[in-house]
């Protein structure tokens, strides 16, 4: 009875240390694996957008700028005052293109007179050589005079198309004149309003002859507006005319105004360089990073939208549906051997001048992919990817619907390795 008892209570013991043993295995096994997070691969529909901020600005419009130097006499439009194309808009000092004006015709009055008073000595001229032609003819006067009398009307004919012409170039000084006394009424080049008022009456401004013109105003059409936006050029590749977009103005709280892409740059622009800068500094922005301009023209743009503001734009560079998606976060990058084989990163290839007899590693290709749950270890899979959403992107090839996949957290995916053991973080369940 006391040996039965003993055996059973050995065997008892037994038990309870094996028990331990596999206890005390399994923990360890389970503390040794990494833990993560995981999720189906499913059906979603993706839609892409490139996101760029910029400014309003309408489609058409002018710097009006005065085509002559002088002070602003009058000015006859306020800012936001509407106005219709060559409505004057202000008056430059003419006092000196009316005096030149006066000055020129009073030139010409003059040199018309001195021309009837040359022609009336022509005639003259001409009637004394004709008489003098006769008798010289019939041999009663000599050679000298008779061409005395020829170039006398020669000279006199000279004058008179020497008048002539100066009152040709006097006309054209004339018609100068008055084409700059013309313009020192400002007009307005088309219809629209009045988005900027630059200068005031009684400032002197430059003319447009000079290298740089002063600009009084800026006259807009706000019939068609646009967002002038900077894209990545990282995104630029993306982006295609008759886009369709979506602007948003800070200003305009919960506005949401629909556009289409109408023009792309074809030259990359340095982020945080002015346009006057661009070509100066071309030179030295090799590592710059850069934008392009994107211009989205907005339908239908409310009459409460003004030139300047700030906006942006969330165009639609691709859409597609039922396809399917996996987390951005899920794909990874990983070194590949030619045989398929994901690299170890801790094996590191042996650098150049290793001792004769190392066994130096060939540098993989480097593969997106994701890590899919098999057997509770995660196994490397290279995929091939499509659309990017806003969370999600679409896998082509690689994947099937209904795998379960590594999905986080992103920490633990930047150094996961593949076959790694891994235990699957549990859901916290919601409150209800």
């Amino acid at each position: 009875m006391a040996s039965k008892r003993a055996k059973v209570a050995i065997g008892a013991t037994a038990a309870l240390l094996l028990a331990g043993v596999v206890a005390v295995s399994v923990t360890r096994d389970m503390r040794r694996r990494v833990l993560v997070q995981t999720q189906k691969v499913a059906r979603a529909d993706l839609v892409s957008i490139v996101s760029a901020s910029g400014e309003i600005k309408p489609k058409r419009f002018v710097n009006v700028a005065s085509d002559v130097s002088g002070r602003i006499t009058r000015l006859l439009v306020q800012e936001g005052d509407a106005v219709r194309q060559r409505q004057v808009l202000a008056q430059i000092d003419s006092t000196r293109f009316e005096a030149d004006t006066r000055q020129a015709a009073a030139g010409i009055e003059a040199t018309r007179a001195e021309l009837a008073r040359a022609q009336a000595d022509l005639d003259v001229s001409r009637l004394a050589f004709e008489r003098t032609q006769r008798v010289y003819a019939d041999e009663l006067v000599s050679d000298q005079v008779f061409d005395q009398a020829r170039a006398e009307l020669e000279m006199k004919t000279a004058g008179v198309e020497a008048l002539r012409k100066r009152i040709v170039q006097q006309e054209a000084m004339l018609e100068s004149s008055r084409d700059l006394l013309l313009k020192s009424t400002v007009v307005s080049p088309m219809d629209g309003v009045v988005t900027s008022l630059q200068k005031e009456e009684g400032e002197t401004v430059i003319g447009a002859q000079s290298f740089q013109p002063t600009v009084i105003m800026t006259v807009a059409d706000l019939s068609v507006m646009e967002v002038e936006i900077l894209v990545d050029e990282t995104d630029i590749r993306n982006v295609a005319l008759g886009q369709e977009a979506v602007v948003r103005v800070d200003a305009l709280q919960d506005l949401k105004i629909k556009g289409e892409v109408t023009e792309i740059g074809s030259s990359a622009i340095p982020r945080g360089a002015t346009v006057a800068g661009q070509q100066a500094s071309a030179g030295s922005t090799a590592n710059q990073a850069k934008d392009f301009r994107v211009t989205v023209t907005l339908e239908a743009p409310p009459a409460s939208l003004r030139p300047g503001l700030n906006a942006t734009a969330d165009i639609t560079t691709a859409r597609k549906a039922d396809v399917l998606a996996v987390p951005i976060q899920a794909v990874v990058v990983r070194e590949v051997d030619k045989q398929g084989d994901v690299v170890d990163p801790d094996s590191a290839p042996v650098e150049e001048g290793a001792p004769a007899g190392s066994s130096p590693r060939a540098r993989g290709e480097e593969r997106e992919g994701v890590f899919v749950v098999a057997k509770r270890q995660a196994d490397f899979k290279p995929v091939k990817t499509g659309v990017i959403g806003e969370t999600d992107l679409e896998v082509v090839e690689g994947l099937a619907e209904g795998q379960e996949i590594v999905t986080g957290s992103y920490k633990t995916l930047r150094t996961l390795k593949d076959q790694a053991k891994i235990k699957v973080e549990e859901k916290k369940k919601e409150a209800r």
